[in-house]
């Protein structure tokens, strides 16, 4: 489901501030190699990731479901000086693209990567987080998301994205798969949860932005 027409799409591109090269080349690399191209989140929404980090300049920020790591380069740009950036991603197949394009990048011995099950590796990996996006599989939103609120600071971020699914969250019929059920419970956790405040956003396919009360 798309929420703006190709045109306004192509509007909103063209108006963003653009990609630097090397990750316009990551992208085609993507493209050309990599299985589901789209999971790419492309520049506009790194542009806004990295308006929440220049803004933000948190020290510990997380990425779950890095991909191919396009929008780590952008999160890392508010990054403080002394500061960590960890990102997790479950298929061992992209670490080379991964770590080939964030070696261009002038903050890669800040930048750290963690290849294995989410589950597994949020239960080792405890830092005072203040920014998190959110990004992985859906299926297991919830346990991530239980795991990583208590240790956010007050006053934390967290981006969970894709949080309306094509538009399925709305659909009259029940939803009969799994990954709509499980950001349909997410929302409804995240709505009811003391804990935060939060507002979905719609860019893309819509980012549900949480913030630790």
């Amino acid at each position: 489901m798309e929420f703006l027409s190709d045109d306004l799409h192509k509007y909103i591109s063209e108006h963003t501030t653009t990609a630097p090269e090397f990750l316009n080349e990551l992208e085609r690399e993507t493209w050309v190699k990599v299985i589901m191209p789209r999971m790419l989140s492309g520049h506009v929404q790194g542009q806004i990731l990295k308006m929440f980090t220049t803004m933000m300049r948190p020290k510990f920020i997380l990425e779950v479901g890095t991909f191919t790591g396009y929008a780590s380069h952008y999160l890392v740009e508010g990054l403080a000086d002394q500061g960590e950036f960890h990102a997790v991603e479950i298929n061992e197949e992209l670490e080379s693209i991964i770590l080939k394009y964030w070696k261009l990048n002038s903050r890669f011995n800040q930048m750290n990567l963690h290849i294995g099950p989410a589950g597994n590796v949020l239960k080792e990996l405890q830092r005072p987080w203040d920014f998190i996006f959110l990004d992985a599989d859906k299926r297991g939103l919830m346990e991530y998301y239980e795991l990583l609120v208590p240790q956010m600071l007050s006053g934390g971020i967290m981006l969970v994205d894709n949080i309306l699914w094509s538009g399925k969250v709305v659909e009259e019929l029940a939803p009969n798969d799994k990954d709509t059920k499980a950001i349909l419970a997410l929302n409804k956790h995240i709505a009811e949860d003391p804990r935060v405040e939060q507002v979905i956003l719609s860019v893309r396919d819509g980012i549900m932005m949480v913030r630790k009360l």
